[in-house]
């Protein structure tokens, strides 16, 4: 059953349950990936994020184990802080529900994060996917990142039909993959897809709106799981990677 998880920080952990799954069942050498979730903070931000929690920088402090003299510096532009830094300080506003927001923005936020587990919620979230491009005409980009189509229609079964004839009616959808050789792929008239020279990934993932998935497939009832993750930075920031890439990769033949 889909679950919502409210915190922030928990999402590393569950990186690393999924990079172990990934690496064992691929054989890659997923790269850390935590660096997505820890970005820069300015100053603006760290004051707006006291300002709605109204702590002081002692408050802060204690909550981040911290020095109140480090919150101070950093609020001041003297003080650059490393990841370790940036990491404690997200994590003391996460497990307030607090997060931080491209355009130097805060704001109060609850279950940020969706977990899927099984055939059954396979389903569910296939439809999520669809309820969000149906309602947000638009916005209808989906970018989908080293998956395997074989595995994603065998782990939706005979449902598999239906997803694909309503995906296929959703007018104005810009549906891109990116694949590597040796990959199952399903030739459709609503997906673009192009491939990349062989190399090493992280688990596969999807993003589209302010959603970005990781997707795993194994054996066993937990399986597939996925992993959703809705914020508007972080579905930003893959989104421009994705981007990238789909301009450096080549056309399938």
């Amino acid at each position: 059953m889909a679950a919502l998880c409210p915190d922030t920080f928990e999402l590393m952990k569950i990186i690393e349950d999924l990079n172990f799954h990934a690496k064992k069942r691929y054989g890659w050498k997923p790269r850390d990936i935590r660096n997505a979730f820890i970005t820069m903070i300015t100053a603006a931000q760290l004051r707006a994020a006291r300002g709605l929690l109204d702590w002081t920088r002692s408050e802060l402090a204690k909550a981040s184990g911290l020095s109140a003299e480090t919150i101070k510096n950093i609020e001041h532009g003297v003080y650059m802080p490393q990841e370790s830094t940036i990491a404690a300080i997200v994590k003391a506003f996460a497990e307030q529900n607090v997060e931080f927001t491209e355009g130097d923005g805060v704001r109060k936020n609850v279950n940020i994060v969706v977990n899927y587990e099984g055939t059954a919620d396979f389903r569910r979230y296939a439809d999520d996917i669809y309820k969000i491009l149906l309602n947000n005409p638009q916005d209808r980009r989906i970018y989908i990142f080293g998956n395997n189509d074989k595995e994603f229609i065998e782990a939706l079964g005979d449902y598999a039909k239906t997803h694909l004839q309503r995906m296929a009616k959703l007018e104005k959808l810009d549906f891109k993959a990116l694949i590597v050789e040796g990959v199952d792929i399903m030739v459709t008239k609503y997906i673009r897809y192009r491939k990349l020279p062989q190399m090493a990934f992280t688990i596969p993932f999807s993003v589209y709106e302010n959603r970005f998935d990781f997707i795993i497939y194994g054996e066993g009832p937990s399986y597939p799981k996925v992993v959703a993750i809705k914020s508007e930075s972080v579905a930003n920031a893959y989104r421009a990677q994705f981007e990238t890439l789909w301009k450096l990769s080549q056309e399938i033949e």
